[in-house]
């Protein structure tokens, strides 16, 4: 993965400036706000719409993976475990193109597993009257 200055915005990294949103939704604007936001003050919420709309992976997915690899129930703000589920939508042709990040998925795949097994089990207990 290439350095990237997280003080700078998308727009300045890919050096291409959107001009003001030519159709008036709220999803259209937020992107273009986003596009204009610092990489390091992007919030999971950010990150997960972004992703959602299939923009910037290069450089958004290894900032995705790196909260998911620490919590993979990290959300923004539609539910829990939200910016999961967006990078888990991302197009299998991009996970072919791009196998050190499909580790990194791999990866926190193998962290929910793991963790979604362990309460599992505490919920079988507790169910059963066994705690």
């Amino acid at each position: 993965m290439r350095q990237v200055d997280l003080t700078q915005t998308i727009e300045e990294l890919e050096g291409v400036y959107w001009d003001k949103p030519d159709f008036d939704s709220s999803l259209v604007i937020k992107v273009h706000r986003l596009r204009k936001k610092p990489i390091c003050e992007l919030d999971k919420e950010d990150l997960r719409l972004l992703i959602g709309q299939q923009m910037n992976l290069d450089l958004l997915l290894p900032l995705a993976l790196e909260e998911l690899t620490q919590n993979p129930f990290a959300s923004g703000d539609l539910y829990i475990g939200d910016l999961f589920s967006s990078v888990l939508q991302v197009k299998q042709e991009y996970w072919i193109e791009h196998q050190d990040l499909k580790n990194e998925l791999d990866e926190v795949i193998g962290i929910y597993e793991d963790t979604a097994n362990m309460i599992d089990g505490k919920i079988s207990k507790y169910r059963s009257g066994q705690l």
